[in-house]
């Protein structure tokens, strides 16, 4: 089998699962406008790499129709990532009727395309024969814009990534530091697959050896993209949620079927596995985990902790790492490592969120605790018992 042939049947294959991921996000019983942007970016961009796997003459004069199709579609993604990245930040706020106006670009991509798209399928197939001659008006002047236009979208994605950034240093929630972490990873990546997708498109343009060949092959890291970006949205919704004032507790658990003697045993029982088991060491640790581990239901575990601690699963969480942060940091024998590894150590998986949680339960920073456990382990005046007085 072929390089091609397996492109084609991995890029096949990423749409079909793509278009299941699709299935499963759009049918969760809570959705956003964050989940609908991104089911759609994932739609869009696996049926681009696979117009782009099977670019052949026999294919489009099969499918005449869908020629072009690929042009109209660059149109929308610039759009489609800044949006995303728009209500991912702002915590999946509803579309206002300002967001509509980034439907222009397509809008004018479509004026200017329906001359070829109106055109019936036996006069495509008559100008389709000539596909060498045809397929270079694939590097002209239009797909140059859409990557000039991805580009500035980009840039705005950026920008709205640093002041999410500025706002979540201010912020305690670790579900913000975690969106955060996991939108940079998404931008940057998109970003890298852009940088190779310029250099495959001016590289067949001028047919310039080696790199002519990102042009069909940039789409496999798409793909693999789309995987990750589902694969994240179906393990860790919290990160696309909304944000949402908590209601009262009384009312928040009104319904709920635990009452007070089984809520505290529940609790009881999550102490005894916290100790025993120390499962905020995985820094990956979701409340469905937790949940999982306990065989209770997770809507029990968060009543159990929001009212007999007081605090949201996630604080709860980060006193159990940072106590265990204090005991490393007051071991003389953890004085060879560097905070933030004792952190990562201890289950956090940013600084920025480690930091700010250790000042808030401890009123002190990191380094000014270690120094004072090291001020405990080698108090000012003391004398080596190995040593001779002078």
């Amino acid at each position: 089998m072929t390089t091609v042939a397996l492109f084609r049947y991995f890029v096949t294959a990423g749409l079909i699962n793509a278009a299941l991921f699709a299935f499963l996000l759009y049918t969760r019983k809570k959705n956003n406008t964050t989940t609908i942007l991104l089911i759609c970016f994932m739609l869009l961009v696996s049926f681009q790499a696979l117009l782009n796997a099977f670019d052949t003459r026999s294919f489009f004069l099969t499918f005449p129709h869908l020629s072009r199709i690929s042009w109209l579609q660059l149109s929308v993604f610039g759009p489609l990532i800044y949006l995303f990245t728009k209500k991912v930040t702002d915590g999946g706020q509803p579309l206002t009727p300002k967001d509509a106006l980034h439907l222009l670009p397509f809008i004018g991509y479509l004026i200017v395309l329906s001359p070829w798209l109106l055109q019936s399928a036996d006069s495509k197939r008559q100008l389709l024969m000539d596909f060498t001659s045809l397929s270079r008006l694939d590097f002209g002047w239009l797909n140059q814009i859409s990557l000039c236009m991805i580009t500035c979208y980009l840039l705005l994605s950026l920008s709205l990534l640093r002041a999410f950034r500025q706002k979540v240093d201010n912020t305690f929630s670790d579900v913000h530091h975690r969106r955060l972490i996991w939108l940079q990873q998404f931008i940057y990546g998109i970003l890298g697959i852009l940088i190779i997708s310029a250099l495959g498109f001016y590289g067949r343009k001028w047919q310039l050896p080696v790199v002519t060949h990102f042009y069909h092959y940039n789409y496999f890291l798409v793909v693999i993209l789309v995987y990750w970006a589902a694969i994240k949205c179906l393990l860790q919704p919290d990160i696309f949620g909304p944000d949402q004032l908590q209601p009262s507790m009384e009312k928040k658990y009104r319904k709920s079927g635990l009452q007070a003697p089984a809520e505290k045993t529940l609790y009881e029982k999550l102490l005894d596995h916290m100790t025993a088991e120390h499962p905020y060491l995985d820094p990956d640790l979701t409340i469905f985990t937790l949940a999982g581990q306990l065989k209770v239901s997770r809507h029990h575990l968060s009543q159990a902790i929001n009212e007999q601690a007081g605090k949201s699963f996630h604080d709860f969480i980060n006193s159990f790492r940072v106590e265990a942060v204090k005991c490393r940091l007051e071991d003389p024998s953890s004085t060879a490592y560097s905070i933030l590894g004792i952190a990562i150590d201890c289950g956090f998986n940013s600084k920025a969120t480690f930091n700010t949680t250790f000042k808030k339960l401890t009123g002190m920073t990191p380094s000014a605790y270690q120094k004072s456990c090291n001020d405990r382990f080698n108090p000012v005046g003391s004398v080596d018992e190995n040593l001779s007085p002078i």
